[in-house]
C-alpha cells in the first residue's frame, strides 16, 4: 500500500483554505492543468473559495481544462424544485454526496449546469475548456469521447470528497476498480430520478498525476482511518487511491482522530526489517506454506491480510490433517471437514488454497520424491516472488517436513537460474523466537488482526478444542508490547510506535547461484 499523506486541519474552513491553496499552486505551476472535479455538496465551499481567490490573487484559469466526473441519465426529470434547491439539492440530503442547482429539463446535462453555475463561471473558464458527458448524446460515443480525451491528455490532479462509506461517485461497494469511463448504476434511482450515470472509471482515477482528497467530520474517522492505515480492500471503491502514490487527504480533526499523530516507521530500523500497511508491497506473488490446514492463518494472517488485496496470495496446505481429533468422525470426513474450514478461511484472508496431500503425512513423516514433485509442479506455477515457510527451530514433526520439502525443492526450482525469492520464516504458538530468531518485523494494523481472528475461527473444528485464537492475540499483543522497547530501542529507552498487533519472522533470501548447495541458507 502507497503512502498517503495526510495534511491536518482545524475544521471545514480550513480544509477548504489548504485545498484552494494547492490548486492555485499547482495552475500557477501548469498554467494548462487538467483537473477532474464533480458536482458535490462538500466541495461547494471550496469552490466558492477558489473563485474568489483567483480575482484576488490574478490566477488565470483561462487555459485550465476541467473535465467532469459523472453526469446522470434521465428521461425524464419533471417538477422537482427551483433552480436554487430540490431536484438534485433534495438528494443530497438523503446521501450527503450531490448538491446545486436543482433538476433541469430531460436530457439536460445536470451536474455540468450545476459545475457552470458554482465553479466555471466564476472562474471565467471557457466553455470549450469544460470536458464533460453529454446526456443527450449517443452512449458509445460518449464514452469513446471521454476515454480518447483521458488516453491523450490524462489528468493533473483529481479532486474527491471522503463518503463514510468508502464509495466513489456512483462507484459503490463491490465496484470494479479496473473500470473506465463508461455507464454505472445509480444507487437510489428514486432520489436521483435516473437509474443510469455516465462516469470517469476507478482506473482513470488511478492514472491521475495527483489526488487530492479532503474529509471533514467525525463519521469519517473510521473510513479515514482504514484508509490510511487499513488494508487493501477491493470491495471497497476509495481503496483505490492506496495503490496510486501520490494521494494528499486534507481532513479536519474529527475525521483524523483515530489516524494515528506519531511518526510510523518501516523500512530497515535498528537491524530490522519492518513492513507495516503503508509499506506493504504490491503486484507480488506470495506463496504460504501451511504444513496443517490451520497452521498458516494462526501464525501470520495479519501478514496475509495485509498483502492479499495487492499481490496474488497461494497457500499450500500441505497435508490433510487428519489425525486431528473430531468427535464421531472418519477420516475421510475430518479431510474434508478440514479442507472446507481452509476455503471459508481463505474468504477472509483474500487467498488461493491449494490441498498439496503430501505423502510424507502418511509415511511416518518420510520426504520423497514424490512430495517434492508435488511442491516443485506448484513452483513453477507460480513462480513466488516471497515464500513463508515454518522456522528452522520448529520441531514439530510436520512442520519439520514440510520446511524439508520446501527447502529441497527451491533448491532445485531456483538450480541454474537467476531467481531470486524472499524466504520469511515464521514463528508460531506452538514454536517461538527467541531474541535474535527474528530479523523482519510485520506491523498488523486493526482491521487485519480482526481478519486473521475471523480466518482462524474459520478451522470451527480446531478452535473448539484449543483456542487458537486466543493465543495468537495473546503473542501479537506480547509482541507488540515487548519488541520495540528490547529491539528496536533498548531497554529503558523510548521505543518507536507499531500497531497494537506484530508478526515476527526471519526474512532471507534464496538465489539460483545457490544451486549447488545441499541446503538454502538459514540464517546468514
Amino acid at each position: 500500500m502507497a503512502p498517503i499523506r495526510v495534511i491536518p486541519a482545524r475544521d471545514e474552513a480550513n480544509i477548504e483554505q489548504k485545498l484552494v491553496t494547492l490548486l492555485l499552486a499547482a495552475v500557477q505551476e501548469k498554467p494548462d492543468l487538467i483537473i477532474s472535479v464533480f458536482a458535490g455538496t462538500p466541495a461547494f465551499g471550496a469552490y466558492r473559495l477558489l473563485a474568489e481567490r483567483a480575482r484576488s490573487e490574478l490566477v488565470d484559469f483561462s487555459r485550465v481544462r476541467f473535465v467532469v466526473f459523472d453526469e446522470l441519465l434521465t428521461a425524464a426529470t419533471a417538477a422537482t424544485g427551483h433552480r436554487g434547491g430540490g431536484g438534485i439539492q433534495a438528494a443530497t440530503a438523503a446521501t450527503g454526496h450531490r448538491g446545486g442547482g436543482g433538476i433541469r429539463e430531460p436530457g439536460a446535462a445536470q451536474f455540468r449546469a450545476v459545475l457552470d453555475e458554482r465553479l466555471f463561471i466564476p472562474l471565467a473558464v471557457p466553455p470549450d475548456n469544460v470536458v464533460a458527458f453529454s446526456p443527450s448524446g449517443d452512449r458509445a460515443a460518449e464514452t469513446a469521447r471521454i476515454s480518447s480525451f483521458l488516453a491523450v491528455s490524462g489528468i493533473d490532479v483529481a479532486l474527491l470528497s471522503v463518503d463514510s462509506r468508502g464509495h466513489i461517485g456512483f462507484h459503490v461497494t463491490g465496484s470494479n476498480l479496473d473500470s473506465v469511463a463508461g455507464i454505472v448504476r445509480v444507487e437510489n434511482a428514486p432520489r436521483w430520478e435516473a437509474r443510469e450515470a455516465f462516469s470517469l472509471g476507478l482506473a482513470d482515477l488511478a492514472k491521475a498525476t495527483r489526488i487530492l482528497l479532503f474529509a471533514a467530520g467525525r463519521n469519517l474517522a473510521e473510513i479515514v482511518q482504514r484508509l490510511t492505515e487499513g488494508t487493501f480492500d477491493p470491495s471497497v471503491p476509495i481503496s483505490v487511491l492506496q495503490r496510486h502514490g501520490n494521494v494528499i487527504l486534507i481532513a479536519d480533526s474529527g475525521a483524523s482522530s483515530r489516524i494515528a499523530r506519531e511518526e510510523r516507521i518501516h523500512g530497515f530500523y535498528s537491524g530490522f526489517f519492518i513492513v507495516d500497511a503503508q509499506s506493504a508491497p504490491t503486484g507480488r506473488r506470495v506463496l504460504v506454506v501451511s504444513p496443517h490446514p490451520d497452521d498458516a492463518p494462526i501464525s501470520l494472517g495479519g501478514a496475509m491480510a495485509m498483502l492479499s488485496g495487492a499481490n496474488r496470495l497461494v497457500t499450500a496446505v500441505m497435508t490433510t490433517g487428519h489425525r486431528s481429533f473430531i468427535y464421531g468422525t472418519q477420516r475421510g470426513e475430518r479431510i474434508a471437514i478440514r479442507e472446507a474450514e481452509v476455503v471459508k478461511e481463505s474468504r477472509f484472508l483474500g487467498s488461493e488454497p491449494r490441498f498439496l496431500r503430501l505423502p510424507f503425512y502418511d509415511g511416518n513423516y518420510e520426504v520423497t520424491e514424490r512430495d517434492l514433485d508435488i511442491f516443485i509442479t506448484l513452483l513453477r506455477e507460480l513462480d513466488p516472488d516471497w515464500v513463508f515457510l515454518p522456522h528452522p527451530k520448529d520441531s514439530h514433526p510436520a512442520h519439520v517436513a514440510s520446511r524439508a520439502v520446501v527447502v529441497e525443492s527451491m533448491r532445485r526450482y531456483l538450480a541454474g537460474t537467476r531467481k531470486a525469492v524472499d524466504l520469511w520464516n515464521y514463528e508460531g504458538p506452538w514454536a517461538l523466537f527467541n531474541r535474535g530468531d527474528f530479523n523482519a518485523i510485520v506491523s498488523v494494523p486493526r482491521l487485519a488482526f480482526e481478519r486473521k481472528l475471523q480466518a482462524i475461527r474459520a478451522h470451527e473444528s480446531q478452535v473448539a478444542r484449543t483456542p487458537y485464537d486466543v493465543a495468537a492475540d495473546s503473542l501479537a499483543r506480547l509482541r507488540s508490547a515487548l519488541v520495540p522497547e528490547s529491539e528496536l530501542a533498548g531497554f529503558g529507552a523510548r521505543p518507536p510506535r507499531l500497531d497494537a498487533w506484530l508478526e515476527l519472522f526471519w526474512r532471507e533470501s534464496a538465489r539460483g547461484e545457490q544451486a549447488g548447495r545441499a541446503e538454502l541458507p538459514v540464517q546468514e
